[in-house]
């Protein structure tokens, strides 16, 4: 229940922008979710409902729009750690092949070795602190550009670049730390 005091004039303000601005808002969240619909009306219905609740604080510091877009940007960070936390499957740097993996009837011998691999990656990924994953995985598993990870983290392309630069050398190094025998 929400239990941010809201009268009818703050209803109706609050509607009227909410008219304005719901089809703009949710364009530049598809943008900035590479087009990715379905995220984006997800996280356009979490930015709407933090907006309601959070209205009672817009000061008009900004404008209205800017305001929803810090908060959309937020909720898409929110969106993209809890993926990170819901999936099983991981696709790293250098391994790119195992999810094109195009072999019709592998052996088994070859599905285990695969399940393996899968495993050890998973394993090293999981060793790796929660924001270096998020970048391997939004650079690898949702592929998106350079660009959108600086969009959604609000950081420069450069930086975003050196974070996902180091993110792989530190998975490099627990890879060959716990795998040795990945390397070889």
């Amino acid at each position: 229940m929400d239990k941010t005091p809201h009268n009818s004039l703050t209803y109706q303000s609050f509607s009227l922008l909410y008219q304005k601005f719901a089809l703009p808002l949710m364009k530049f969240l598809i943008k900035r979710m590479s087009g990715n619909k379905q995220a984006a009306a997800e996280v356009f219905a979490s930015t709407m409902s933090a907006a309601w609740q959070s209205y009672h604080t817009f000061q008009n510091k900004s404008q209205f729009f800017t305001w929803l877009c810090r908060i959309a940007i937020n909720k898409m960070a929110d969106y993209y750690r809890e993926q990170i936390n819901d999936q099983s499957k991981w696709i790293a740097p250098g391994l790119e092949f195992l999810a094109q993996l195009k072999s019709k009837d592998p052996t088994p011998e070859e599905k285990l070795a695969l399940k393996e691999l899968r495993q050890s990656v998973i394993n090293c990924l999981n060793l790796l602190p929660a924001e270096k994953r998020q970048l391997l995985y939004f650079r690898y598993w949702q592929e998106l550009s350079i660009e959108a990870i600086a969009q959604i983290l609000g950081i420069s392309e450069r930086a975003a670049e050196g974070k996902i630069y180091r993110a792989k050398l530190s998975l490099k190094e627990v890879i060959v730390e716990n795998y040795p025998d990945l390397t070889h």
